[in-house]
């Protein structure tokens, strides 16, 4: 059911006209004009002329005094009225529709049409009995007017009174209530039909009112603040979170860069968000530290209107990182001073059961030659441990250049052949593509023989050992893969194979895949291993490429 427009709109709301009004102060003027750029011919004296000029002219006066009340209120002229002001405004419409057509002839069916005008204009403000009502009462005064004149029960007024063929008048009123009654039904279907629109109108403002009040909600509930602003970096909103969290009030039109350490400008060419942290000093003089994310803000059609920034409180949430980092600092460190212990104590006790056997009397010159060929033996060991745990632990400045690939597995083939603890282990290089890698020539070659000798190890034992190399070329990348058929790792073992002194191997420091790791990490390569145990391991580097491929002669390293 539409609303009946009984309460008038608030001043200065733009309305339609009302349209029964001004039909009748349309029709009048037009009339009264008309009469006064033509004036009736006095050889042609019209019955009732003068009553017919009155009764238009009130008509007039009327619409004018309606008019003049809607101003005396403050609303425009021609402004919708209460249900009952719009009743007797169709009332009023009908009647001088009967007027205009007693005058001109009610025998003339092409006049009948006119009552189509207030017919319509009912649709817009009355239910659909009261429709059919209005198309009711104009017939029943079209058909009583004609048949009134007709029988000669009124006097001549205008055009109508004359008698005329009784057979030819019944067809004229008969065309002429089938165009009322034809006009009242489209009047009805048309009222049906803005029923069901406004039903629908009414469901969806009921529906974008409940959306627009969940996010409403939503927003005010947030405990991460939430700021909007224009393309220019102002202002436009931001939600009760967002001055706790800054603890300072965000009056709009205010531009964002006084208030948050974001770069609006930068936002704009990036392909996503951007992320910020700023801090500042709260009223009570604490520290306090915030950060977000800085989107665009986008309409319908995908165009940017502006800026959303969500931020939080981070000041604990920082506080937590940094005794987390402190905590994992302090449990690497025990690592570190447990696992080098470990490897000291070894050869340590060999060293103080030596200097024993040389303080003691009756030693014989083989025995006291073999004590100090062990002394020596552990104290270039201790030496080697040091050495690498300082290696690891203050590693060098790396230098990475532009380096050709070939020759790092040439010199690192040479390596391989001429050490003694290769002897009996084959190495079986793929194809090497002659390429240039980024990398630093001798933390390159560290990593690979690192690589290699781990591997080397693993074989111990196996009754056909292998090691491979292999490599591939992929999207920018150098795949280069170290793969061995030897005891392989656990899940446990893999976990921890880059961390200090986690070696299971009988030789070594325990340092060489952690040094592995940390060069890897410096010249800014990858590191993949995939391991079982008894079935080998495969290890995989991805060695970023410098330019275009090229042989040894095409260039010099740069």
């Amino acid at each position: 059911m539409l609303r009946h427009p009984m309460e008038r709109l608030p001043q200065g709301a733009t309305t339609p006209p009302f349209l029964p009004l001004a039909f009748r102060l349309s029709t009048t003027f037009g009339l009264l004009v008309l009469h006064l750029a033509f004036p009736p011919d006095p050889l042609k004296a019209v019955a009732a002329e003068s009553l017919y000029l009155l009764l238009v002219s009130l008509f007039f006066v009327e619409a004018i005094w309606e008019i003049k009340g809607s101003l005396d209120l403050g609303l425009g002229p021609f402004s919708t009225p209460s249900l009952g002001r719009i009743r007797f405004n169709l009332a009023l419409d009908i009647s001088l529709v009967a007027l205009l057509i007693a005058f001109q002839g009610v025998d003339q069916e092409r006049f009948a049409t006119i009552y189509l005008f207030p017919i319509l204009s009912s649709a817009f403000y009355l239910a659909t009995v009261e429709i059919v009502l209005v198309g009711f009462i104009a017939f029943f005064l079209h058909s009583i007017s004609f048949l009134l004149f007709g029988a000669g029960l009124l006097p001549p007024f205008g055009h109508s009174g004359a008698p005329g063929d009784l057979d030819s008048a019944q067809w004229v009123l008969a065309f002429a209530s089938l165009e009322i009654f034809a006009a009242t039904l489209i009047v009805v279907l048309i009222r049906r039909n803005l029923e069901g629109l406004r039903r629908t109108l009414l469901a969806s403002e009921a529906k974008a009112d409940d959306l627009s009040a969940l996010y409403r909600r939503v927003v005010e509930s947030m405990v991460s603040g939430l700021i909007t602003t224009d393309l220019e970096g102002v202002i436009t909103s931001a939600n009760p979170a967002a001055e706790a969290i800054l603890q300072r009030t965000l009056p709009m039109g205010r531009t964002i860069d006084a208030i948050l350490p974001v770069d609006l400008d930068r936002q704009e060419i990036l392909p996503r968000d951007q992320r910020f942290e700023g801090s500042y000093i709260a009223p009570n003089g604490s520290w306090r530290i915030y950060g977000g994310n800085v989107a665009p803000l986008r309409d319908a059609e995908g165009n940017q209107t502006g800026h959303l920034l969500l931020f939080q409180e981070l000041t604990e949430i920082k506080a937590l990182e940094e005794r987390t980092r402190l905590s994992e600092r302090l449990a690497a460190i025990g690592e570190l001073s447990a696992g080098l212990a470990h490897e000291l104590r070894n050869p340590l006790a060999s060293i103080l059961g030596c200097v024993q056997i040389l303080r003691g009397e009756g030693q014989t010159p083989a025995m006291s030659e073999r004590a100090l060929g062990i002394l020596g033996r552990e104290s270039g060991r201790v030496s080697a441990i040091l050495t690498k745990f300082l290696d690891f632990t203050r590693p060098k400045p790396v230098e990475v250049r532009r380096v050709f690939f070939p020759d790092l597995i040439e010199e690192l083939r040479s390596s391989w052949e001429t050490d003694s603890r290769s002897a009996g282990f084959t190495l079986a290089l793929a194809p090497v593509p002659e390429v240039w890698v980024r990398a630093d020539p001798l933390c390159a070659h560290q990593v690979f023989t690192n690589l290699l000798t781990n591997a080397r190890k693993a074989l111990d034992g196996v009754v056909e050992p292998h090691v491979h190399m292999e490599f591939e070329e992929e999207s920018g990348q150098l795949l280069a893969q170290v793969r061995d058929n030897g005891c392989g790792m656990d899940a446990e073992q893999l976990r921890t194979l880059f961390v200090p002194f986690s070696s299971t191997f009988k030789e070594g420091t325990g340092l060489g895949m952690s040094i592995v790791f940390q060069f890897v990490q410096q010249m800014g390569w990858d590191i993949r291993v995939q391991s079982q145990p008894r079935f080998g391991t495969l290890v995989t580097l991805k060695v970023p490429l410098w330019g275009t491929r090229g042989a040894r002669d095409s260039g010099s390293p740069s």
